[in-house]
């Protein structure tokens, strides 16, 4: 080999560690920013599913609410006017 096949040779192997520590410093953000982008879809779909359950279900209390009392009008007129 000739020197300048072994300096390069040398060069690659002292910057081979630094080189493989960034990249798993690459990985490990990778992995860990697609964990909190996956939770975060998963909150956000779950909390959508919660948030339409309880508007509806306050909907539905508001309008049998408002049934119950026109039926207790209803009752009330009818009883006074007879």
């Amino acid at each position: 080999m000739s020197q300048e096949k072994i300096d390069a040779y040398k060069k690659e192997k002292s910057e081979r560690k630094e080189r493989i520590a960034k990249q798993k410093k690459r990985n490990k953000i990778i992995k860990i920013s697609s964990i909190v982008v996956a939770v975060a879809i998963v909150a956000a779909i779950a909390g959508s599913i919660i948030w339409n359950n309880v508007n509806s279900t306050a909907a539905s209390d508001a309008a049998a609410t408002e049934v119950s009392e026109v039926v207790e009008d209803a009752a009330t007129d009818s009883a006074s006017a007879e």
